[in-house]
């Protein structure tokens, strides 16, 4: 899974986002981005592009404010099923 977390971070990274982390928790890829404003619809072409339409499961893209902080972040999240 770490393969895949680097794919997704360095394709992100590649068109201009900035991650802020990146990694798995239960099987779910999480990646972090400090643009708020980031568009969901290039997120998922982004990610799905990267690592295979058929291969990303359950995709969800929202903003989060991390407790003690002013800043609001986007969040990518899904699940990766081997092809």
């Amino acid at each position: 899974m770490d393969d895949i977390v680097a794919t997704v971070r360095e394709t992100l990274e590649a068109d201009g986002y900035t991650v802020n982390s990146a990694g798995v928790n239960r099987g779910q890829v999480r990646v972090s981005l400090l643009e708020a404003d980031a568009s969901a619809a290039a997120l998922r072409e982004l990610v799905t592009d990267a690592v295979g339409e058929s291969a990303v499961v359950g995709l969800s893209v929202a903003n989060e404010a991390p407790e003690g902080e002013d800043d609001v972040r986007t969040v990518i999240t899904f699940r990766y099923r081997d092809a």
